[in-house]
This record gives structure tokens, C-alpha cells and sequence, in this order.
């Protein structure tokens, strides 16, 4: 081969061998670190998602890896250890010059107690299923956010809380470590006859979106994040592999809110024929109604229901009713850019498209074609 051709032979650099070393899999962290493999060319080695199963040889860069929280799994150490390369852990870090990307569980626990809080729970608990230090955290940020708020605290044990649900005072909010325990809470209530959410709110964490929508209630949740978490431990093993060292302390990645569902759609509201005429509302607002009627039909008194919404929900019944309309309007505008504006106000409840655009303008501040604008524009600047 000539000198010149030797020149202008292009030679690519060696990509990346990257191990994922998992005793507990959650997909997005899997995710956001798969979409940073691939904007950056690496091999992702994720053989131990299916297979449970360390390499029996492996010869890479990096390693990313999460070896336990409530029990460390020693042997998976061992094997990350002697690798010998960056390592970023994804829970708190055991291995001496890794990186760690982490979630913060006492503030999880806050953010579900603080989500309760804004609904106007006054008691509220954690239900405690099997006790280790991921879920003792979390129950401590829920329980400082409530006694700081000044109302009360329940500390349950899952073991016993059917017997004690009968005493406990309602309306209650619960809150649990996770989505599965979650739904665990949900079906002791309401085979003890409680409604959710109406007696009693529940809130998991995690936010599986599958899980949370199919349960019998679907179930409001803590979104961790966990794809930014993901991506972020890529970026650092990175920067690692580059020879920078990792930080001091662990990079923390901040919830992204409250997923609301149908287990926390609801109001404090102690008074249980009020709350169940909000209940009513919240399952027909779709249908032309008569208000009277409609309280006639459920057995209660219609002046009792309006005093209730003014003094916990700081408004009318007609002002509830209309909320509604328009916040199911706001999501058909924003799922939808080709709904007509007609077809948006019929589907959402209103008699024609002049109270329609009435109620929205009132609401929003915007008419439908405005809003659906601001949505356009938000989408273009991101």
C-alpha cells in the first residue's frame, strides 16, 4: 500500500465497551442510559437484563452498576470491583473511587406528602410493608412534610392495618413506598368497603406507568425520573472514562412531581355525601346535567353540598362542574391539533360552542385557538 493511500485511510476510534451490572432492572434508567450509548457510539452490553447472569469473561471500559439496597449483593460487588475500570453506581455508592447517580427518597416520600397536603388532608400515613433503609427514608421525608405542615401523622404497619383501618380517622390519605405497594393498600380498602379516594387517598412512587393505569384505581405516583437518572450516569462514566474524577458527593437527580390519578382525584372534603356528590361530578361532567336532579337522585341536600365546596374547595358546585369541562377540553386541545373547536365543547360537557367558549375564556384567560397556539410554542422552543 502507498504512503499517500496509508494517509487517507480513515481510522475510527474503538467504541466503547459498556456493562450493565443490575440487581434490580428498572427499564427507564435502562433507557436513558441506552439513548446516551447510542448518541455516542457505544457497545452497550445488557446481557444480565434477561439472562440474571454475570459474564463469564468480560474485557470493557465501563461499568455501570446497581448492586442492591436493601440487601447488597456481595458477589456482584466482587465482580464490579474486579473489573477495574470507572464504575458509576446508581444507589448510594459501596465501591471506593466510583461515581453514583442518585434518586433522593426522603424527598420522594415529601413530595407524596405534600401532594396530600394540597388536597387537604389533615391525617395522613405511610404504610410500612417489609422495613429496610430505602423505605425508612421515605416515610421519614413524608412524615416531616406533614407534622410541618401541622397535621397528623400516621406511622401503619401493612401487617396490621386492615384491623386498624376501621379506626383510623377519615378522610385519610396513605402514602406507599412503591407502585406495587400502593395497589396493596388500595385493595385491603376497599375490600374493608372505603372508597378511593374519596375516604381514603392513596399515592405510590415510582410512576410505572402500566402498572399504575391498569390497577383497579389507577394510582397516583411519585415520578422519580428515573430515565434522567439513567442518562446522567452515562454522562459521568463518561467523563470518567475520559480520566476525570468523579465527584465527591453523588449526583442527585430531583423528582419530576406528582403523576395525579384517579386514587388522589379528589378533595378532603369530611363531609361523605359532599364528596360523593364530587365524585358524581367527577365521573358525568361529560353529560348535560341538572344539578338539583342529579342531588335529588343521590339522596342528599343540595344546599348542605354547596356550603362544603364553598368552605373546602373554595368554590360553587357550577364553578367545580365547569373546572372540570374545561381542564378534559384543555387535554383533547393539546392531544388532538385537528379536533374542532365544536366537537372539543361537546365532548367535554357543554350544551353548545358559545358556553364553551365562554367558560374557557373565563377559565383560561384564552380562547381555545389561543391556547392551542401557546401549546405550539412551548413545543418549538424546547
Amino acid at each position: 500500500m502507498s504512503l499517500s493511500k496509508f494517509k487517507n485511510r480513515r481510522f475510527k476510534p474503538k467504541r466503547r465497551q459498556i456493562l450493565l451490572v443490575q440487581s434490580w432492572w428498572e427499564d427507564r434508567v435502562f433507557k436513558g442510559v441506552a439513548s446516551y450509548a447510542v448518541e455516542h457510539d457505544w457497545v452497550l452490553d445488557c446481557r444480565m437484563r434477561w439472562s440474571r447472569e454475570l459474564p463469564k469473561t468480560w474485557h470493557g471500559d465501563g461499568i455501570i452498576a446497581y448492586t442492591g439496597i436493601a440487601t447488597p449483593q456481595q458477589h456482584l460487588i466482587d465482580f464490579v470491583k474486579a473489573q477495574r475500570v470507572p464504575v458509576v453506581e446508581t444507589q448510594t455508592p459501596r465501591i471506593a473511587g466510583s461515581g453514583a447517580v442518585v434518586v433522593p427518597h426522603e424527598r420522594i416520600g415529601a413530595l407524596a406528602a405534600e401532594h396530600l397536603l394540597s388536597l387537604d388532608f389533615q391525617h395522613i400515613g405511610f404504610v410500612t410493608f417489609a422495613e429496610n433503609v430505602f423505605e425508612a427514608i421515605r416515610r421519614e421525608g413524608a412524615r416531616k412534610a406533614v407534622t410541618g405542615a401541622g397535621a397528623t401523622f400516621h406511622a401503619l404497619d401493612f401487617a396490621k392495618f386492615e384491623k386498624q383501618l376501621p379506626s383510623l380517622p377519615k378522610p385519610l390519605g396513605l402514602i406507599a413506598l412503591n407502585d406495587i405497594n400502593a395497589l396493596g393498600v388500595i385493595l385491603a380498602c376497599t375490600a374493608a368497603k372505603f372508597s378511593i379516594p374519596e375516604e381514603i387517598a392513596v399515592i405510590g412512587a415510582d410512576d410505572t406507568e402500566i402498572f399504575c393505569d391498569l390497577a383497579p384505581v389507577p394510582i397516583s405516583s411519585v415520578n422519580c425520573d428515573y430515565e434522567e437518572q439513567g442518562r446522567q450516569a452515562a454522562a459521568l462514566l463518561d467523563a470518567m472514562m475520559d480520566g476525570k474524577s468523579p465527584p465527591a458527593e453523588p449526583i442527585v437527580i430531583e423528582p419530576h412531581g406528582v403523576t395525579v390519578r384517579r386514587s388522589t382525584d379528589t378533595v378532603a372534603i369530611p363531609d361523605k355525601d359532599s364528596a360523593r356528590f364530587l365524585r358524581y361530578l367527577r365521573d358525568n361532567f361529560r353529560e348535560l346535567m341538572n344539578l338539583e336532579q342529579a342531588a335529588q337522585d343521590l339522596g342528599v341536600s343540595m344546599r348542605r353540598v354547596q356550603d362544603n365546596f364553598r368552605r373546602y374547595l373554595k368554590h360553587t358546585v357550577i364553578q367545580e362542574l365547569t373546572r372540570l369541562r374545561v381542564e378534559h377540553a384543555k387535554k383533547l386541545l393539546q392531544d388532538d391539533p385537528d379536533l374542532k373547536v365544536e366537537a372539543v365543547g361537546m365532548d367535554s360537557g357543554f350544551a353548545n360552542r358559545f358556553h364553551f367558549m365562554k367558560a374557557f375564556v373565563r377559565v383560561t384567560r384564552q380562547t381555545p385557538g389561543q391556547y392551542r397556539k401557546s401549546l405550539r410554542n412551548a413545543e418549538a422552543a424546547k
